[in-house]
């Protein structure tokens, strides 16, 4: 896997629920997020883990909403829930790990 070979631990999930669980569970770094998945969308997933983080006074994990819709109507959407960054796809793997990185270093910075 892409991440992976940069170095990344991933933890792959098949759908919202599970995903926001997993993120509880593990609080990771960085979350790439589908905003169509299974049962219910990622925007559940982000809401969950935001919740949790707040409530835990915990660091935010850096989010990204990696999606098929391009329009301003889910990139603002996106950035309301609580995701960072929105991105399209296909996303050029180059500008995925450069974004992650950006941010990581950023987030060391605050």
């Amino acid at each position: 896997m892409l991440l992976e070979e940069e170095g990344a631990d991933v933890v792959a999930v098949a759908d919202a629920e599970e995903g926001a669980e997993t993120a509880i569970r593990v609080l990771p770094d960085a979350v790439i997020c589908d905003i169509d998945l299974p049962m219910m969308d990622g925007f559940y997933l982000i809401q969950r883990l935001r919740d949790h983080e707040i409530r835990g006074n915990l660091t935010p994990s850096i989010a990204i909403a990696l999606t098929g819709h391009d329009g301003d109507e889910y990139r603002l959407r996106s950035i309301g829930e609580g995701f960072q960054h929105f991105m399209t796809k296909p996303a050029h793997p180059d500008a995925l790990i450069t974004l992650i990185q950006q941010s990581l270093s950023a987030r060391m910075l605050s």
